[in-house]
């Protein structure tokens, strides 16, 4: 069994959206690992936090034309994290060991994404509708939930909750059963689609209606979903949700949907829901035992109608022992 480091150090994770990361240094977590990320002229730079000359963080010095300079005694940092000025010495040869671990970082679909492994191969998330311009986005705040990533992207999977755990929101508490519903393969993930009569917003005064909307989960392991939402009465959206592992029992999440431009009060709807949606999930996950994703299943019963998060599960407990997935499903 891998370490939980070792196992998602490979995969892109992202760290903060783009929006927030503006002229200053910002403070990032990653895998156990203190990063600080910054702009440069050729894009996003990530490397650890604290300076190597006295340790102090990063995250209060400035970027300038030569890297990130310490705010404690101008010690100025390239990309590739070598020390490139020292100013109390500047006549003198800088020691090899001036330098910052450095990870490779990129921004893509609005979020800045860092890799811990220097030799991995794995991709980004393939979402093409989020470039060119073709939809809009709106953005939640960072969610900051007590659990591992892969629990909090199993109840965000998870379909047998939502008549239960969202009333109130958009669950339908007359739908208590769930219909038989396939989830497939795929390289690097898994899908499935369900069709779910849910109770759509009350808008000008109307009273909530019941909308036969049609869900569809495109996960990407380890910690990332695209969730489509297509109702009969209110508009389609799609929501992108990615779990980042600060460590094996905690996790940030950035949520955020996509939708056509021309719904104008579509950002104002989505946040207020969301949110109140989301609460009620956090809520539940952060009550889990243990907290930590579990490596197996059998400290739980399982029927047919939990076969997406179970899928999922066992495609990260194979990242974890570096298996392939095979076989039927635990029911």
């Amino acid at each position: 069994m891998r370490s939980y480091e070792e196992a998602f150090s490979p995969y892109w994770h992202p760290v903060a959206f783009s929006h927030e990361l503006k002229e200053r240094p910002l403070a990032a977590r990653l895998l156990g690992q203190e990063l600080v990320v910054w702009r440069t002229g050729a894009g996003v730079a990530a490397t650890q936090r604290y300076c190597a000359h006295r340790g102090a963080d990063l995250c209060a010095g400035a970027v300038s034309g030569e890297g990130l300079r310490c705010a404690f005694h101008g010690w100025t940092y390239g990309q590739d994290g070598r020390c490139v000025r020292v100013p109390s010495q500047p006549g003198a040869a800088i020691p090899a060991r001036a330098a910052l671990a450095s990870f490779r970082a990129v921004e893509r679909y609005g979020l800045v994404w860092v890799c811990l492994d220097a030799r991995s191969q794995e991709p980004l998330p393939e979402w093409p509708e989020l470039e060119g311009g073709k939809v809009a986005t709106i953005a939640l705040p960072r969610l900051d939930w007590e659990v591992s990533a892969g629990r909090l992207m199993e109840i965000i999977l998870d379909v047998t909750h939502l008549s239960w755990v969202h009333d109130g929101t958009f669950g339908n508490p007359a739908q208590q059963e769930v219909p038989p519903y396939e989830v497939t393969r795929l390289p690097g993930g898994v899908r499935a689609q369900i069709l779910y009569p849910a109770l759509s917003p009350a808008l000008e005064g109307m009273p909530p209606r019941v909308d036969k909307t049609t869900l569809t989960y495109d996960v990407t392991l380890p910690f990332a979903v695209r969730l489509s939402f297509k109702p009969t009465l209110f508009f389609q959206h799609t929501v992108y949700a990615v779990a980042s592992p600060w460590s094996e029992e905690k996790a940030q999440c950035f949520y955020f949907s996509s939708y056509h431009p021309a719904i104008k009060q579509f950002p104002d709807i989505f946040v207020k829901s969301e949110l109140a949606i989301l609460e009620q999930d956090r809520l539940i996950a952060e009550g889990q035992r243990p907290k930590a994703h579990p490596l197996d299943f059998s400290g739980e019963v399982h029927v047919k109608a939990d076969r997406l998060p179970v899928e999922y599960r066992r495609g990260v407990i194979a990242l974890r022992t570096g298996r392939p997935v095979d076989g039927p499903a635990p029911e």
